[in-house]
């Protein structure tokens, strides 16, 4: 009997000491989506998305005097060719492989810088994010934006502190995304 409850008691126990924080951040940053325009009659256009960094970490972080390495809860490239569909259909615009315009998001840079000493940390993030626009006339245009954001705090840099940071600044080139019209505006102009 004593055999039947250890056995389970400790395989439990060693289970438990192999559990780790883990090392991947939940990429969800707050999607601002752009005001519909109705002059858009049926207005194709195509989108993908590309990762152009050489490192796929979002942050690299002295834990324990180790380097733990942190990645996204899913492919950046995807999340935001994702925002901009969302964002383009919201302006009124209907997405298909034969597009009048092809538009490619491309992640440049998304990092977050991590410092933390034994009683305060800092975290830098930031981003460049460019949106290419190639008309079928040869038209072409390029269109950046980059976000900083900085946070300080008391103790360590945790998983979640770090997931706002890269969240808060992701959303904020989202918003400018949303905001801006040049990319709209191109597309109106070629789309012919």
């Amino acid at each position: 009997m004593l055999k039947k409850l250890l056995f389970p008691l400790l395989a439990a126990f060693i289970l438990a000491g192999c559990a780790t924080n883990s090392n991947t951040l939940t990429i969800q940053p707050k999607i601002e989506l752009p005001q519909q325009d109705p002059s858009l009659m049926g207005v194709t256009v195509s989108i993908n998305g590309a990762d152009q960094r050489s490192d796929q970490a979002l942050a690299k972080v002295n834990r324990d005097g180790q380097l733990v390495t942190l990645t996204p809860s899913r492919d950046l490239r995807f999340l935001l060719q994702e925002v901009l569909e969302k964002q383009m259909t919201a302006r009124g615009y209907m997405i298909g492989p034969q597009g009048a315009v092809d538009l490619q998001i491309v992640v440049n840079n998304l990092y977050a810088d991590v410092t933390q000493g034994n009683v305060r940390y800092s975290i830098t993030t930031k981003a460049d994010i460019s949106i290419i626009a190639t008309a079928k006339n040869g038209n072409k245009q390029v269109k950046n934006y980059r976000q900083t954001y900085s946070v300080e705090g008391a103790f360590s840099a945790t998983n979640d502190k770090i997931t706002n940071a890269v969240n808060s600044t992701l959303g904020d080139v989202i918003a400018d995304m949303a905001q801006d019209t040049s990319i709209h505006n191109f597309i109106k102009q070629n789309a012919r």
